[in-house]
């Protein structure tokens, strides 16, 4: 097999894994394993095969609501399962992640960047929740993304004062999970809040995570789920990425004052509108990476999962990478072999340029500067949503032959990257990954193939 047979191959099959990985935490997949009715039981279970049974005829209504990237699928598995045992409902997901819906109302949203949609859907479900009775169960389908498809602004904050915050810290590098602390303290919704609109009904809340360590504290910034951050820790946040004389003067003002008042603060785990709240992990990258394991061992792949909570700088991510299956291929990797390195996990990116492009594209092109001349290495990343940062690409791939062939179109890897660029140097080269919104989310994946030849 020669250089350019041996590329082609390598992408071949780092995108067929990538998307057989897919299949394996579609919300159907997922709902269908965790949501089960005998007679009248309803048996809900977790990834960690936690189960609890439900009684329906012990309520009078069943009402489902929802928000996320895969809010829409999951409310369609549901739909199937319950069928007119469902009330009415409401789920709200991002802009081309719909899908067809008999009985639940369904709003399409903003993301990563809320809008009025968003409000208007935020205010129609906590007013569903507020109508909820102690006899009646509320279904909750809760997935990445719906931080932002559930903007609903504590205070005197505009739904313009929170998006600038949103962008703000998106482009500080901010990680997940201090992004969705200020989320929760300036919303009415998040951090638990969600809970005492529906309180004193019954909850359950299925979820499909996106964040390292599965905390339901994150996901979603927490709607259902007692809140242990504080105003204060907003407040550090804030000055750790330098951004307490950029945020709107009314954002700091709300943080300040709750900050000073602990009647404000968002409720917490010895509040007992929490007993009522029962919430169920169905679904995350790890049953992903595993399946990604069992698919490329079948091609015949020595496979293994290095990392599941890659995080970090996508720049410094894509080299760290790109290093240690250079020190395989040279050190580990025996000739005639093929192997696949696997990692899960979360990136950022600190936008200083005028680019266009996402950290999975970006940390692509970090890890494609260290390969030239180190013959059988592949690398792809993608986001499992199938949206990378503000694009329509999952991702990228690239292998040892990607800067040559960019220099060949006179492309400049490093200003590219310098310029947070990524988009367009591999779309020059054919090199994007275009899926689609897969209508899951469970975080990014991160495959490696390397196959040692003579």
């Amino acid at each position: 097999m020669n250089e350019i047979e041996l590329s082609r191959s390598l992408k071949k099959d780092s995108f067929y894994l990538f998307m057989e990985g897919i299949k394996s935490v579609k919300p159907d997949k997922l709902i269908e394993s965790h949501f089960v009715i005998e007679k009248d039981k309803l048996i809900v279970s977790d990834v960690n095969a936690a189960t609890k049974n439900f009684h329906l005829d012990e309520f009078e209504r069943i009402f489902v609501i929802g928000a996320g990237k895969a809010s829409s699928a999951m409310a369609s598995e549901v739909e199937k399962i319950l069928g007119d045992k469902i009330d009415s409902g409401l789920i709200v997901t991002k802009y081309s992640f719909g899908t067809e819906l008999k009985i639940i109302e369904q709003i399409e949203a903003g993301h990563p960047l809320p809008d009025d949609s968003g409000v208007a859907a935020a205010d129609k479900i906590k007013m569903l929740c507020n109508n909820a009775t102690e006899k009646d169960l509320v279904i909750n389908l809760l997935s990445g993304g719906a931080s932002s498809l559930l903007p609903s602004p504590a205070g005197d904050i505009s739904l313009e004062e929170k998006i600038q915050t949103t962008e703000l810290l998106l482009n500080s590098g901010a990680a997940i999970d201090e992004i969705n602390t200020i989320r929760k303290h300036i919303s009415t919704i998040k951090g638990g809040q969600l809970m005492q609109s529906a309180f004193p009904a019954t909850v359950i809340s299925l979820i499909i995570s996106d964040v390292i360590g599965d905390d339901p504290g994150i996901i979603g910034s927490g709607p259902t789920v007692p809140d242990n951050s504080t105003f204060s820790d907003c407040l550090n946040i804030l000055t750790k990425y330098d951004l307490i004389n950029s945020v709107p003067s009314s954002v700091l003002q709300h943080l300040t004052e709750g900050d000073s008042n602990r009647k404000f603060e968002t409720p917490s785990v010895e509040d007992p509108i929490f007993a009522k709240s029962n919430n169920f992990i169905i679904g995350n990258n790890l049953i992903c990476l595993n399946y990604i394991k069992d698919t490329a061992q079948d091609l015949d792949y020595d496979s293994k999962i290095l990392n599941t909570q890659l995080s970090g700088e996508a720049k410094q991510v894509g080299i760290d990478i790109a290093s240690d299956a250079i020190e395989f291929l040279e050190h580990g990797a025996e000739v005639g072999k093929k192997y696949c390195l696997i990692y899960g996990g979360e990136t950022t990116v600190n936008i200083i340029g005028a680019g266009k492009g996402g950290r999975n594209q970006e940390m692509v092109l970090s890890g494609a500067m260290k390969l030239p001349g180190h013959k059988g290495i592949a690398m792809l990343s993608c986001g499992s949503d199938g949206n990378d940062g503000p694009t329509d690409a999952a991702g990228a791939y690239c292998d040892w032959t990607t800067i040559d062939r960019g220099k060949a179109l006179n492309l400049n890897a490093q200003e590219y990257l310098s310029n947070n660029d990524s988009y367009n140097f591999f779309n020059r080269l054919n090199d994007l990954i275009i899926t689609g919104p897969t209508k899951t989310n469970i975080m990014d994946i991160q495959i490696i193939l390397i196959s040692k030849i003579i």
